[in-house]
């Protein structure tokens, strides 16, 4: 096995160790030597990566904006999709995508609220730049007519990735359909009909995963 993998597989094993204890035990309340227990690395190794618990944190709460980001650019670049379909795969992507970190289901940003903090101006600063480009591509295919496509951009993020997110604001189920239901509501009465009912529905049952 070569260095670079070798190294790929170190720093895994802290990240993944990290998660798990940030979301069960809280940010304060795990030590570099629970981390060092379950990832079953020594101190030099965990240090040769990361200096502190915080750049620990710091990096699992930029894994997260590296992965939309990645995912939003190519989607904004695909030339198959129409706006609408874009913009359906975005909120399927960021309301029921299972590949999204396990720290996002362990309501871990309770656990540490100031990382809360972070994830929430990464949210506005990065999605809402390509959910408006999005919409300008909507506009320019002539699929609708929106007119305020920034502005809306910045209310489907703070609606999609906070306001339907049952880590950060507290909802059960029924509550988190009326919100979908909501959400597709008012982009109709915009003459923005960016999510179907089918759309909705698959939203709903993605929703699921946080309720098991």
């Amino acid at each position: 096995m070569k260095q670079e993998e070798k190294s790929l597989i170190t720093k895994n094993k802290i990240i993944s160790s990290a998660a798990k204890l940030f979301s069960e035990r809280g940010y304060d309340e795990t030590t570099l030597q629970d981390i060092m227990k379950l990832s079953g690395l020594s101190k030099g190794a965990i240090y040769h990566y990361f200096k502190s618990k915080q750049e620990i944190l710091d990096y699992l709460s930029n894994y997260e904006k590296e992965l939309v980001s990645d995912f939003l650019k190519k989607l904004v670049d695909n030339k198959e999709l129409t706006a609408k379909e874009k913009i359906e795969r975005v909120i399927t992507y960021l309301s029921a995508n299972e590949a999204l970190p396990e720290l996002t289901k362990e309501n871990w940003a309770e656990k540490a609220p100031f990382a809360l903090l972070n994830t929430l101006k990464n949210t506005l600063n990065v999605l809402s730049e390509y959910i408006t480009d999005i919409l300008e591509q909507g506009n320019c295919n002539n699929e609708f007519s929106c007119k305020y496509p920034k502005e809306l951009a910045d209310v489907l993020v703070l609606l999609i990735d906070i306001w339907l997110d049952p880590t950060i604001v507290n909802s059960d189920y029924e509550e988190m359909c009326n919100k979908v239901d909501f959400i597709i509501l008012l982009l109709d009465k915009f003459d923005t009909p960016l999510i179907s009912k089918e759309k909705g529905l698959e939203i709903k049952e993605g929703l699921k995963r946080y309720y098991v």
